[in-house]
């Protein structure tokens, strides 16, 4: 099957990144991409891209791929509005944390719809997320689909929908505890007199640099941290009050909580 047009239903903050995406690099010309949201002040992010702004139903009538970039909460009302115009021929892809792709077809009843389960991060903004995706059960062979889709967006990878709660609460949240991070170092900067400018930029830069140190090496993050951590030194010294505070404790706490989240949202999509 040869995909000719793909719609996004929802243009908020991670359906506007995909869909720019898309269009930015010529995945999809923008006369072959369509877009709804209720909120129609959505579309104003999009707008400028020349697409085509339609309302749901006809989106699905119109695109063989229909991207549900919509929240959890809002996927069995919005599967509930487009269920008389899907069919076998159209592919689902959902971004909804916690909504599994068996949830997702029993939806449609006796259709069987492809649907394809993707998570991706925030850092889809700057091409440099990461899109675990899974198969459902009618969507088998359709990989290279959903990789040529999201392939600017950052790294593409299938992953067992089993771990889908946790990689939500890792991937998924993961920014937001990183950014917590380099907001905690802004904060300190300040407090020690550094300029607005100087807290921010050397907050954004160690982590930048030091998730690029990850990426271009490929070396372990416990070699890395050794190789700053000199004995007796201020790394050391720094280090050992996470210990001594059960920092690890605490961010697997974390995880944990959000990844219970993930499975409640599942149970009350």
């Amino acid at each position: 099957m040869e995909v000719q047009r793909i719609g996004f239903i929802g243009c908020g903050n991670m359906g506007s990144a995909l869909l720019k995406s898309v269009v930015d690099n010529g995945i999809f010309p923008s006369s072959c991409v369509y877009a709804a949201d209720s909120r129609k002040e959505k579309l104003e992010a999009v707008r400028k891209l020349e697409i085509n702004e339609s309302d749901n139903a006809d989106l699905v009538k119109n695109c063989d791929v229909i991207v549900l970039a919509v929240k959890p909460k809002d996927m069995a009302e919005v599967a509930g509005g487009i269920k008389d115009s899907v069919d076998e021929g159209k592919i689902l892809i959902s971004i909804a944390a916690g909504v599994s792709t068996r949830k997702i077809e029993l939806y449609f009843g006796n259709t069987q719809v492809p649907v394809i389960r993707v998570m991706p991060n925030l850092n889809v903004k700057v091409s440099a997320g990461l899109l675990p995706y899974c198969l459902g059960s009618y969507a088998k062979g359709k990989n290279k689909l959903v990789e040529k889709i999201f392939s600017f967006s950052g790294f593409v990878f299938e992953l067992g929908e089993e771990k889908f709660d946790a990689v939500t609460a890792i991937s998924g949240s993961g920014p937001g505890f990183v950014f917590f991070i380099a907001e905690i170092i802004e904060s300190i900067c300040r407090a020690k007199n550094f300029t607005a400018e100087e807290a921010d930029l050397i907050s954004a830069y160690i982590i930048y640099g030091s998730g690029k140190m990850l990426v271009d090496t490929g070396t372990a993050p416990a070699v890395l941290k050794k190789m700053v951590s000199s004995p007796g030194g201020t790394t050391v010294a720094g280090l050992d009050v996470f210990m001594e505070r059960g920092l690890r404790d605490i961010f697997e706490e974390a995880i944990e909580k959000a990844e219970k989240r993930s499975r409640e949202l599942s149970g009350s999509a």
